[in-house]
């Protein structure tokens, strides 16, 4: 059974504006009962965070630029299709969310259609944008943690289907704010990044969003007790997970407001190079802005991790999602860049097989999304497609002391490949080509078997250099060779 939660909202930063909200239960696709959940379990009652998150504008020039991330190019292939029903945007907004909206599409990957509503009005207050998701799923196919409401967008990429008919996202921007609304990062002084505040707002709609809220001194987390995945990786300074604590108690809502709440996906940790993201968690709780940021004074304006911080300044743009949160997207179970080879390892190196002068290799190589038909290309030999990691192991490799180049890639894919200069070094030689004679030495024995043999055009005994025929440059091989002793 699928159950799907759909908010038909426009709220957030303590606010909700024509809300309605449906509970449908989904069973192999068909709705069973659609009924009002009762008013304790109506998010929006209680400043709850999955209202929709919001930005807050600051009024002081940062005067800092990000580019967009080094991948993101004009022919840079597209892991995600994206849709979007535009509302009120004057035109220039439209070309700026569209850039915002390229970017992402870029980064993330999904073979379902993501679809979002987009709504251009006066959201009056400070807020310079909002955003969430439009729809929850849990417990659908290929669910990666059971009993937890995804995401629409996130849950259709994992289980590969669309879940449901709605929009997956929903993204409100303040149509009377101060936007510069050009896509090149030169924010003028005393306006704010329209494509900013856009990528910061999909971030939220795709997954960037946990459940828990605070209210009277009691925390809560969970949307009818359920949790979402981000929730699965909130923790205390003292390691105990935010779900470990009780819910809608003072211990919960303490921790909540302690400004010290973390993130401890391995992924997101490595997105800060080490330790843990520290979320926004401030004594003075903020609706539709704590717990679902990274800190504001941790990751400053200019700095790479900045985008996800719940504040906006003037003059401040930064075009790339930044480590931290794509690494906190792979916990979640987002694939981030398509199909990658991601790792090649090393695996083990036969000795030479005297006989035929030749060894294996064995390779390991770690990969994501590959495609769904083809091969694997080593050099040239063909492999079938397994489960990454896959082990390859290379035969009848020539022992000769060299390194070896390698070029790995998919058949389906040329696009996804990998070229290692001097992966690894071939043994040495287990004989001598020169040795003819098989006394273990290069000597005159071995040059007189060459002279007997000169002029030989075919099926050659004397042909030491392989070119099919004994003559002068076989000679020469073994004159350059006299007197070594053979490996």
């Amino acid at each position: 059974m699928t159950t799907m939660m759909r908010w038909q909202i426009v709220c957030g930063m303590g606010w909700a504006f024509g809300l309605t909200v449906s509970l449908s239960v989904f069973n192999n696709g068909r709705a069973q009962r659609t009924f009002d959940p009762i008013s304790q379990l109506h998010p929006c009652n209680h400043q709850h965070a999955a209202c929709g998150v919001g930005l807050e504008g600051i009024e002081v020039d940062a005067n800092t630029h990000i580019g967009p991330p080094a991948w993101y190019t004009p022919d840079a292939p597209r892991d995600a299709t994206v849709i979007v029903n535009y509302n009120g945007f004057p035109e220039e907004a439209v070309l700026a969310f569209d850039y915002a909206v390229d970017i992402w599409s870029v980064l993330l990957t999904s073979d379902v259609t993501v679809r979002i509503d987009a709504f251009w009005t006066d959201l009056g207050s400070g807020a310079l944008a909002q955003a969430g998701p439009s729809n929850l799923h849990q417990n659908f196919a290929n669910a990666p943690i059971s009993d937890t409401y995804y995401p629409a967008a996130l849950a259709n990429a994992l289980s590969g289907e669309d879940l449901s008919e709605q929009p997956d996202l929903e993204c409100t921007f303040n149509s009377t704010a101060n936007w510069y609304l050009g896509i090149d990062g030169n924010t003028p002084l005393g306006t704010y990044d329209f494509v900013t505040a856009a990528l910061h707002e999909l971030a939220h709609g795709f997954g960037f969003i946990g459940s828990a809220y605070y209210t009277n001194g009691f925390g809560f987390l969970g949307t009818a007790n359920i949790p979402y995945p981000y929730d699965h990786f909130t923790e205390t300074q003292d390691s105990v997970a935010l779900l470990d604590l009780p819910n809608g108690s003072q211990t919960l809502g303490a921790a909540l407001t302690s400004d010290h709440v973390y993130w401890d996906g391995a992924n997101g940790m490595e997105g800060v190079g080490g330790g843990r993201p520290r979320l926004y968690a401030p004594e003075n709780y903020q609706v539709g802005s704590s717990y679902s940021h990274l800190n504001e004074t941790s990751y400053a304006p200019g700095t790479p991790n900045s985008l996800m911080t719940p504040g906006l300044n003037t003059a401040e743009s930064n075009h790339d999602p930044g480590p931290a949160l794509l690494g906190m997207f792979v916990d979640m179970g987002w694939v981030i860049g398509g199909c990658e080879i991601l790792e090649v390892e090393m695996g083990d190196q036969s000795v030479c097989n005297s006989d035929s002068d030749t060894y294996t290799q064995t390779l390991v190589i770690t990969y994501q999304t590959p495609p769904t038909t083809g091969l694997i290309q080593v050099n040239g030999n063909l492999f079938s497609l397994g489960e990454s990691p896959q082990t390859l192991v290379l035969l009848n490799l020539s022992s000769d002391g060299q390194a070896v180049d390698l070029d790995i890639g998919f058949t389906a894919n040329p696009e996804c490949s990998v070229f290692i200069p001097q992966a690894f070094t071939a043994p040495a030689s287990c004989y001598c080509l020169t040795d003819l004679s098989g006394n273990g030495f290069t000597e005159v024995q071995d040059l007189l078997l060459i002279l007997a043999d000169f002029g030989c055009f075919v099926g050659c005994e004397g042909d030491v250099n392989g070119d099919g025929a004994t003559n002068v440059e076989d000679v020469l091989a073994v004159l350059s060779a006299f007197g070594e002793i053979c490996s």
